[in-house]
């Protein structure tokens, strides 16, 4: 890592004093191991609350997947911290509403036209791992960090299907039977999304969680965060809706340098009926000194294959369909993921932007 900048790496210390979640520990180098015990705290996790710290420097392969993502952080910082808006307009978008899977995304900006809460660079593994020939290309203030973004898209490949491998054997499923749905080079609009939540300026006001809570849209979710933001809801939090929480029931979730924070997302529950959770989380404003810098975040999505149909596998471990389910259309995972964008946008986003 040379001309590595460390110092951006340690931020002011984690406030003191805040409700925090303890999330447990899983180790990389007992998972490559084949470690039994391991491997069956791994699926209890995943069968609760679907969160985890990740800790990566226990192997090399870990070791390398950290020191990718800490160069892909401070590449999306140095960009979006100082190009103009203007300049980082020009990576656009897919046209198509509810695919975010590329380009440069502000949703909401300040009364001088610059990031509000938010913004985003959104890499395709699609186009950087084409199945067939493309004509997409990085903009020129990205693609000297091509190679990188590559190899943290299959860093997070790999260790996702680590993980993938293991619950299927603890749910008594066929070898293959999640890793053949996660292919690197399998078109999925799966993505590596760096984030920029810009610190607070003198005398700004708290008036919003800066990304609303909400279950990933995908299979995994690998995190790489450096300041404070994270909230998951404790275990068996207190209600005021269906799919409410008590605001006294979100606890903050302490970033921990050399271990990713991982999360299963919605297709892994509808795979096993609800056997597999999908951990609900948000983003709020950091708290204290760390809410004067900018909070930057690397993210390593996988979603299945397109083709994958979303329904549950059969096991003698996932619960059956029921009726309803079993007369229920299956939609493919390329029609259901941006299906659920979609509907995320209109109800969250615009609803209470």
């Amino acid at each position: 890592m040379d001309n590595f900048n460390f110092e951006d790496l340690s931020p002011p210390p984690f406030p003191k004093g805040l409700p925090t979640i303890e999330l447990p520990k899983i180790s990389l180098s007992k998972l490559l191991n084949d470690d039994e015990i391991e491997a069956q705290t791994l699926f209890d996790i995943c069968t609760r609350t679907g969160f985890f710290y990740l800790d990566l420097m226990d192997h090399p392969k870990g070791r390398k997947f950290w020191e990718s993502a800490c160069i892909a952080r401070q590449a999306g910082k140095r960009v979006m911290s100082t190009l103009p808006m203007e300049e980082k307009d020009t990576f656009k978008k897919r046209p198509e509403v509810g695919i975010l899977d590329r380009g440069y995304n502000c949703t909401i900006r300040d009364e001088n036209g610059q990031t509000k809460y938010v913004e985003s660079i959104n890499l395709p593994r699609d186009e950087l791992f084409p199945s067939k020939p493309t004509s997409f290309q990085l903009p020129t203030w990205l693609a000297k960090d091509e190679e990188n973004f590559k190899a943290i898209m299959r860093e997070g490949n790999t260790i996702s299907n680590i993980v993938f491998g293991i619950l299927e054997r603890q749910l008594k499923l066929a070898s293959g039977t999640f890793t053949s749905c996660h292919r690197l080079a399998d078109p999925s609009h799966s993505f590596l999304r760096i984030l920029r939540y810009p610190g607070l300026k003198a005398g700004q006001a708290l008036d919003k969680p800066r990304f609303f809570s909400h279950r990933d849209i995908v299979s995994i979710a690998i995190l790489f965060t450096w300041v404070c933001g994270l909230q998951i809801p404790k275990e068996n939090p207190d209600m005021i809706g269906p799919d409410e929480e008590t605001e006294e029931s979100w606890r903050w979730v302490e970033p921990l340098p050399g271990h990713a924070i991982v999360n299963l997302g919605d297709a892994m529950s509808i795979f096993t009926n609800n056997k597999l959770k999908s951990g609900k989380h948000r983003v709020v404003t950091a708290y204290g000194e760390q809410s004067q810098i900018d909070r930057c975040s690397v993210l390593v999505s996988t979603r299945p294959g397109h083709e994958t149909p979303m329904k549950a596998f059969i096991s003698p471990v996932i619960p059956e369909d029921t009726p309803e389910q079993a007369k229920a259309e299956v939609m493919t995972s390329e029609y259901w993921g941006d299906l659920c964008v979609r509907k995320f946008i209109e109800e969250k986003v615009k609803g209470k932007a």
